[in-house]
């Protein structure tokens, strides 16, 4: 006795793939080949280039004899499948030769009830009846609904006059009235009068130092002072040697003394003195 495997244990040798790829490995463990490679297998049908080269031969012959034995072992395995079996797997049975007619089974259980057959039709009309004894009172039938409501009657003569009743309760307070409008505004009053001079106040801090102003402009000349006292005469100086007697030259206009003009003074600007002497700037701080 044998039991067959859910699937066959090896997977495909080879599946069609893309253009020029690289044969590869999926994870569903089959071999994917190029379609170049998948075509030119698919087209195969002659070994004999095998058988042929020698070359070729000697390495394949053990892969030709197996493959030979497996694919005998599978003719055989097709021939005994369609004998024992039919070629239509939804009716595969051993076809064997008939068997004796088997013992009489067990009576089934009881069936279901069939549906309802059809109505038959009605039959002739029978004879009248006597008539029956007389029946039992019936119940008081329930109350039928109101009737319109009368006319109204001629008016009575009118009363005594009834006794003051007794002075009612005082009500309750009324709630608030709603806010006014508001009122118009009222006329300027008249100016109050002066008031008093309020006390001195205290003398402030004084005051971060300011920054150093800038330097003033040049202030104008001076006038011209006075002339200078003469110059007391230099020291004699060393007698020169003789020069070559010279032209005699044309006389010259009487010269003056000379002397420095100008104002010697001082004046600030800010906080900074200016001081002049003889009309130039001599400080500035």
């Amino acid at each position: 006795m044998a039991n067959i495997n859910d699937n066959i244990r090896g997977k495909k040798l080879f599946k069609e793939g893309t253009s020029k790829q690289f044969a590869s490995k999926g994870s569903d463990g089959e071999f994917t080949v190029s379609k170049e490679i998948s075509d030119d297998l698919a087209a195969l049908t002659d070994i004999s280039d095998v058988f042929n080269d020698d070359g070729l031969y000697q390495v394949n012959r053990y892969l030709i004899k197996q493959l030979e034995d497996v694919r005998a072992d599978v003719e055989e395995l097709h021939a005994f499948i369609k004998d024992a079996f039919g070629k239509d797997s939804s009716s595969a049975a051993s076809q064997g030769a008939k068997g004796d007619k088997g013992d009489t089974g067990s009576q089934g259980p009881k069936g279901s009830t069939g549906s309802q057959g059809p109505a038959g039709s009605n039959g002739a009309d029978g004879n009248d009846g006597s008539n029956g004894s007389k029946g039992d009172k019936g119940d008081t039938g329930s109350q039928g609904p109101k009737g319109d409501t009368g006319s109204t009657g001629p008016q009575g003569p009118a009363g005594a006059a009834g006794a003051k009743g007794d002075k009612g309760d005082t009500g309750s307070t009324g709630s608030a009235g709603a806010k006014g409008d508001k009122g118009d505004t009222g006329a300027a009053g008249s100016n109050g009068t002066n008031g008093s001079a309020g006390a001195k106040g205290d003398t402030g801090s004084a005051g971060a130092k300011g920054d150093k102003g800038d330097t003033g402009s040049q202030g104008p000349a001076g006038n011209d002072g006075s002339n200078g006292t003469n110059g007391s005469d230099g020291a004699k100086g060393d007698k020169g040697d003789t020069g070559a007697t010279g032209a005699t030259g044309a006389t010259g206009a009487a010269g003056s003394n000379a002397s420095v003009s100008g104002a010697t003074t001082s004046f600030a600007v800010g906080k900074v003195t200016y001081t002049f002497k003889n009309g130039l700037l001599d400080t500035a701080k």
